[in-house]
């Protein structure tokens, strides 16, 4: 049988394959072209002032100044937008023991927000004439003092950072708000028979003897039993063992009997 398969001639194949060849060289200069292009952009985009920070805004500080927050964050005007380490800035910043939580986000091409959320200060400590933070967390500071307490928070004394204080605080986050701003003073007093013992000196004018392990949930009568007493009667509650009240007249008696039975 005869072979019916057509042959084609290379001379007609020439057109399409030149066709061919310039279609591939088109695309690539296509291709070539946009990279070049997209250089000369990013290039165009890192000389302009589109690339660095512009503006830095910061909320949510009460107690560390701006100064601070952009200084540990590493956070200033004219750095790259891209070259800023949120994580490596915001593990920073939650080192301060003030900060409980930093958040830094990019708003628009070149604006920072930084956003500070602090840790409450829940007393001061007084040493010679100035007043150093406790914070919610049980954490004493040492630096940064203050030349008067603010607020209605209560001033502690003899306390220093450690097990005892972190005890100690946990115990007044548990109190009501209204209890808690009833507080004036607390003096860690330890004893023989108690080693944390403290003693309360209260705004109304009583005192409170009581221990740290038991204090929030008896405590948190103290309302209930002041409104039980004579108006102008003062004198210490003792929340110690059981609950009881007497007066200081009667404290002061029981104490000079006390000293002349010693």
């Amino acid at each position: 049988m005869a072979n019916n398969k057509k042959i084609v001639s290379i001379e007609s194949r020439i057109p399409e394959l030149k066709k061919y060849r310039k279609k591939k060289l088109i695309r690539h200069m296509s291709i070539l072209i946009s990279i070049f292009v997209l250089l000369i952009l990013i290039t165009l985009y890192f000389l302009s002032p589109l690339s660095k920070v512009q503006r830095i805004y910061v909320d949510g500080n009460h107690q560390v100044d701006e100064k601070t927050i952009l200084t540990e964050g590493d956070l200033n005007l004219e750095a790259f937008v891209f070259g800023i380490n949120k994580s490596r800035s915001i593990d920073a910043l939650e080192k301060n023991p003030l900060i409980k939580e930093a958040t830094i986000e990019l708003q628009g091409l070149n604006t920072l927000r930084v956003h500070i959320t602090e840790n409450k200060t829940i007393g001061y400590q007084e040493k010679n004439g100035q007043y150093f933070d406790i914070l919610e967390t049980g954490k004493l500071l040492t630096t940064q003092p203050k030349q008067f307490p603010i607020g209605n928070n209560p001033i502690f004394s003899g306390f220093k950072n450690g097990r005892v204080l972190e005890d100690m605080v946990s115990q007044l986050n548990q109190l009501p708000e209204g209890v808690l701003l009833s507080i004036s003073e607390i003096h860690f007093a330890p004893t023989k028979s108690d080693d944390e013992h403290i003693s309360l000196y209260m705004n109304d004018g009583n005192q409170v003897s009581a221990t740290i392990s038991t204090f929030a949930e008896k405590m948190a009568h103290y309302p209930s039993i002041v409104a039980q007493l004579k108006e102008d009667q003062k004198g210490i509650i003792d929340l110690e063992i059981g609950s009881y009240f007497r007066t200081y007249l009667k404290n002061k008696e029981e104490q000079a009997a006390l000293d002349k039975k010693n």
